[in-house]
Formats: C-alpha cells, sequence, structure tokens
C-alpha cells in the first residue's frame, strides 16, 4: 500500500511564532516551505524545513513562481504590517490554497483577515486567554496552539523520561512527538541534541498529533508553571 503524501504547508514570515510553526510542523513530517524578506532568517531556517526561500511575499509574480496553489495550508505569521499581512492572505485565496491560517495583531485586524477569507485568525493574547482557562483545569498540560489535528503543547518532564537522554528516549518513535525546545529556568534549549539529558523541572514544547500529546497529560506529574 502505497504511503500517504505528505501535506504541504507553506510558512509566510519567520519571527519567534513562524519559526516556531514551520520546525514543529517539519519535525512532525510535513513538506514545509519558509518565506522571509529576511535573509539571515531564511539561512537560519534552511536546516529546519524542506525549503527556505528569501522572497517578497507581496509580489503576486512571487507568491506564483512558489506554486502557492499546490500547498495545502499556507500560514500568514506577519502580524505587525497589516497591509503585507493582508495582501497575503489575499492573494492566497485567490491563487487557490485551501486553507490559509492568519496571526492578527488586533481585532479590527483579525476582522478584516476574516472578511478577505481566512480560514482561521488567531490573536496571541486570545490565545493565552484559552492557554491560562486550559492551565486551570487540565495543569499537566497547557496548549499552545492547534492546526487540524496537529497540536503543540508544554509539560513537565514525565517521571519517566527523566534523566535520560532524548536518545535513549527516541520519542519520535515512543510516543510518536517531537521535542522542539526545552525551557530549563532562564534558558531555553531549542531544538535541542540526541544527546541532551531531561530534567526534572524541565518543561518541554512538544509537537504531535492530538492523541498522542493529550496521552502525554497523563504521564505528566506536575503542572506547569505558570509564565
Amino acid at each position: 500500500m502505497a504511503k500517504p503524501a505528505k501535506k504541504q504547508f507553506v510558512v509566510f514570515g519567520l519571527g519567534r511564532f513562524g519559526t516556531s510553526l514551520a520546525k514543529a510542523l517539519y519535525e512532525d513530517g510535513a513538506d514545509v516551505l519558509a518565506v522571509d524578506k529576511n535573509m539571515e532568517r531564511v539561512n537560519d531556517m534552511d536546516a529546519f524545513c524542506t525549503q527556505s526561500v528569501c522572497a517578497d511575499a507581496t509580489d503576486e509574480r512571487v507568491l506564483q513562481k512558489l506554486g502557492i496553489n499546490n500547498f495545502d495550508v499556507a500560514v500568514v505569521c506577519i502580524g505587525t504590517n497589516v497591509e503585507s499581512s493582508i495582501f497575503i492572505t489575499l492573494m492566497c485565496k485567490q491563487l487557490g490554497v485551501k486553507r490559509v491560517i492568519c496571526k492578527a495583531q488586533d481585532k479590527m485586524h483579525k476582522t478584516v483577515l476574516e472578511k478577505i477569507g481566512a480560514d482561521r485568525v488567531i490573536i496571541p493574547e486570545e490565545e493565552m486567554g484559552g492557554r491560562l482557562a486550559a492551565s486551570l483545569t487540565k495543569p499537566n498540560i497547557i496548549e499552545i496552539m492547534s492546526l487540524n489535528n496537529f497540536r503543540i503543547v508544554e509539560i513537565i518532564t514525565p517521571e519517566q523520561w527523566q534523566n535520560k537522554s532524548l536518545i535513549q528516549l527516541d520519542l519520535r518513535n515512543s510516543e510518536k512527538i517531537t521535542v522542539i525546545l526545552i525551557k530549563r529556568g532562564d534558558e531555553i534549549i531549542v531544538t535541542p541534541n540526541a544527546d541532551c539529558v531531561l530534567r526534572p523541572e524541565d518543561v518541554l514544547v512538544i509537537a504531535g498529533a492530538a492523541a498522542d500529546t493529550e496521552r502525554l497529560s497523563r504521564k505528566a506529574t506536575e503542572s506547569v508553571p505558570e509564565n
């Protein structure tokens, strides 16, 4: 039986949100095209996505050349430049992208994006409210974001993972999840190496299917601390 085709994502804007999302999608097995006007950001992403491109995505000819209509999902992570995010969203919809998800800086921005066809709009401040509610009702795991059946969550290192390296745990195979970063006190370890040993107090940011991340909440022994 042939393997199902990988889902294809294009991520516009490689700030903190866009970079984390692109890396997590790629680690979860998706094909990811990362696009930004900043060459340094594009170069930094080269090893963490299928392809990274330095380009002005507000140019319709650039979007056509990238073959945007072939992607399943476009994520527009340009929250500060309202005009650019609106234009890119509109062009993605007009060029036939099946699903367009956007980051907005406020409710007015969100309203405009929804009116021009965005399938989902995220305002980070509102998402934080959802995280707080989740932390009160399900304190061992906090959802950072959800995209279809894909989730990124925070979890305290489960007891059975403590003092073991990532290569020992082989979480991609044993738990079907990916550790995309570790919060260790004031230190943040992005894309930790395989020999990184997990400590009891580590807060892990993990990505995977909803069922797999939900299962891990039952393995956690402590509540995730508030930011």
